[in-house]
């Protein structure tokens, strides 16, 4: 049988599996969900008629979303994960062929979804781990994109485009400009408010990161009229099932829990980096922790593969970037000191 050649250009994302007593590979929540809005979630789920198809517009997880950032519901359409609505972005604003400009490195997906609808991925290239929205515009004129695309802050840099740079993108482009915000519940530059007035300006936001919400696969795309119709025309009719809007409902009804959420995530964050940072200054070279705007910390090394290895026989998993780079997801205090534990063995703190 012979499948589309598409197929053998592209790579899968393949997580990780296995047991392992230390995750801090995923960007995920460490905050364990607290039994009252298990319970809370068990009574909505119970209510759910699983013999009838879901509520195709997910109206009440948009009206809780249109509550907590500030937007009219009308603006909002909600998907499985803001994966579903990154693919659904390409799908329905890009033609046949069309041409997506990237930002290299980000956010992995972006590159697999655009290969399955046969589209050319063009990509600038970051300096010091930050965009350069001068460059992203040169390469926009000379291209003529039907899409730009980015992660804000970024998934894997950490660092993120100040929300006068990113409207300077927005205004200046003649097309479509979706701006991942799937890490901004840890930094202060969000597009949200910007929305009104800018019909090119998409912003997809997750409820997996910040809000400690990853099993239920919710995300939303904040975007004018003329996109949302788009989007809501190329999505699938019942695209978030019942359940998921059921327990969706019974978070977002939470708004100063899930606020809650993201500042104990920050604190962690900036815990985890003033430790490897510690760590590091005596590491004789062995490693750098890099500043970051997420919920993760880079370690810049040459021996990142081996220390990757290293620390996943230890039952400690992170990510292996590439063979200089490790990202560390902010975790529990005990996560942590095992992490620091690992790295501060003789072989990552001796000279290099």
């Amino acid at each position: 049988m012979n499948l589309p050649e598409k197929l053998s250009r592209m790579t899968a994302y393949e997580p990780v599996r296995g047991d392992y007593p230390v995750r801090l590979d995923a960007n995920e929540s460490f905050l364990e969900t607290p039994p009252w809005l298990r319970d809370a979630v068990a009574a909505a789920v119970a209510q759910v008629p699983l013999h009838r198809y879901p509520d195709p517009t997910a109206s009440g997880v948009r009206r809780l979303a249109a509550r907590l950032y500030g937007v009219d519901a009308a603006h909002i359409t909600a998907g499985s994960g803001s994966d579903e609505l990154i693919a659904l972005s390409m799908a329905a604003l890009v033609p046949r062929g069309g041409r997506v400009l990237l930002t290299d490195p980000d956010f992995s997906m972006y590159r697999v979804y655009a290969g399955l609808y046969e589209l050319d991925c063009f990509a600038v290239g970051k300096a010091g781990r930050r965009v350069e929205i001068d460059a992203v515009l040169a390469e926009a004129k000379r291209i003529q994109p039907h899409l730009i695309i980015f992660s804000n802050p970024c998934n894997p840099t950490g660092l993120g485009v100040t929300r006068p740079e990113a409207l300077r993108l927005a205004d200046g482009a003649d097309c479509p400009v979706a701006v991942d915000e799937a890490y901004m519940d840890f930094w202060d530059q969000s597009l949200i408010g910007d929305l009104p007035g800018r019909d090119n300006l998409l912003i997809l936001k997750t409820c997996s990161k910040a809000y400690g919400l990853a099993g239920l696969r919710l995300g939303f795309a904040l975007a004018g009229p003329d996109i949302t119709a788009a989007l809501q025309k190329s999505r699938s009719p019942y695209n978030v099932s019942a359940l998921t809007q059921a327990a969706g409902e019974a978070a977002l009804s939470h708004p100063d829990y899930l606020a809650d959420c993201a500042a104990r995530l920050r604190e962690a964050a900036a815990a985890l980096y003033q430790a490897l940072s510690a760590l590091s200054a005596r590491s004789n070279g062995a490693f750098r922790a890099l500043p970051t705007e997420t919920n993760f910390v880079l370690l810049e090394t040459p021996n990142a593969p081996k220390i990757y290895e290293s620390l996943r026989a230890q039952g400690i998993l992170i990510r292996l970037l590439n063979n200089t780079l490790l990202r560390v997801t902010a975790g529990t205090p005990e996560e942590q000191r095992a992490l620091l534990a690992g790295l501060e063995a003789e072989q990552y703190i001796r000279s290099q």
